[in-house]
């Protein structure tokens, strides 16, 4: 079995809204090569959500490889970020933190 070797590590927070029952989410990822962060407001999003606007983020800023930043041939696609980690021996250490709002807020902002 392949050693993992992380490339970048995400620091999730979660904040649950007991107002309305609604839970948000923000990500802030670490390319740990140079130390280059992308942040992701805070934005809708309950469970694992976290991971799709985490590797939609990376796809943008072209963090990922090109294979991984559009949608797959098949009549139905999908984006092709969600086999990344799948196949790239699952390169991003995942730290979450379910917390206050105002936690949330700020670890989506550099």
């Amino acid at each position: 079995m392949k050693t993992r070797k992380i490339k970048f590590i995400c620091q999730a927070y979660r904040w649950f809204d007991n107002v309305n029952g609604n839970t948000y989410h923000s990500v802030r990822v670490t390319r740990c090569r140079d130390g280059a962060i992308i942040a992701g407001e805070w934005e809708y999003g309950y469970d694992e959500q976290y991971k799709a606007t985490t590797l939609i983020l990376m796809a943008a800023k072209k963090w990922l490889p090109l294979k991984y930043r559009g949608k797959d041939n098949r009549e139905h696609s999908t984006p092709n970020y969600w086999v990344y980690e799948r196949e790239n021996n699952y390169p991003i250490e995942w730290n979450v933190t379910d917390g206050l709002k105002r936690d949330m807020v700020a670890n989506g902002q550099i």
